[in-house]
């Protein structure tokens, strides 16, 4: 899995407040995981994780920040591999390489190391990136590049991306010229405060200078931008717990 999250913490906790991983949903929805890589440690990427691998004895793959607050919630040592950008490892039979990303900045939420004391659970605001990473999956053949960048340097020639859906035509059309790809599939696009009872909402976008000044996520505007940038290329919104075969 990678940055596995189904909680659905309520909007007001974004700042205040204390929120426990929903271990009803992560019952219900995760029975078996191995393996989680984790780009960085913001609560919506990373707080599900440890409860996850308390579950199923998976391995959690993230920076110090990540395998750090990972053992302050209770997971061994021996289920964290600390790693940093220009690392490979391998995963059975699937190579995984890190890539430095770029995350956007975000209001309140404070990078570096982990406050020293922490009580628990933490606040979501105590959930700190120290750096962000991007990952190439290849596995028999088939690459796969989970792009967690606001930047599209360093992106690799792939066959799919899973990306941000909120980047300009210009930042889609440099990144199909680098990377090559057949397959384009968006995330963190949907809200992440409602229940995943209720069918999925696309997110606010960016602030911009247009009017309305604030409007959600345009997924047929998005598609628009990536079939103008190379054209041919598919695009795949996928269903939550669809599986799909590539």
């Amino acid at each position: 899995m990678v940055d596995p999250f189904l909680t659905r913490p309520k909007m007001t906790r974004v700042y205040s407040g204390r929120v426990s991983p929903d271990s009803l949903a992560i019952n219900a929805y995760i029975k078996r995981c191995d393996h989680i890589l984790v780009s960085h440690t913001h609560f919506d990427h990373f707080m599900d994780a440890p409860e996850i691998t308390t579950r199923t004895s998976a391995i959690i793959h993230g920076s110090v920040n990540s395998c750090e607050l990972a053992r302050k919630l209770g997971v061994s040592e021996s289920q964290t591999h600390r790693i940093n950008a220009g690392n490979e490892f391998s995963i059975g039979d699937i190579r995984i390489k890190v890539i430095a990303a770029a995350h956007p900045w975000i209001t309140g939420y404070t990078r570096g190391r982990l406050k020293k004391a922490l009580k628990m659970p933490p606040r979501l605001r105590d959930y700190r990136m120290d750096f962000c990473l991007s990952f190439l999956i290849t596995f028999q053949g088939k690459r796969i590049l989970v792009w967690s960048s606001k930047r599209v340097d360093d992106a690799e020639p792939a066959d799919v991306i899973i990306c941000r859906a909120v980047s300009g035509r210009r930042w889609y059309a440099e990144m199909m010229e680098s990377v090559q790809l057949r397959l384009v599939i968006p995330d963190h696009w949907d809200d992440m405060f409602p229940p995943l009872s209720e069918p999925p909402m696309p997110f606010f976008s960016p602030l911009c200078l247009a009017l309305p000044p604030i409007k959600r996520i345009d997924l047929r505007e998005f598609e628009g931008k990536i079939r103008k940038a190379k054209p041919g290329c598919k695009v795949l919104v996928p269903e939550r717990f669809k599986e799909y075969l590539f």
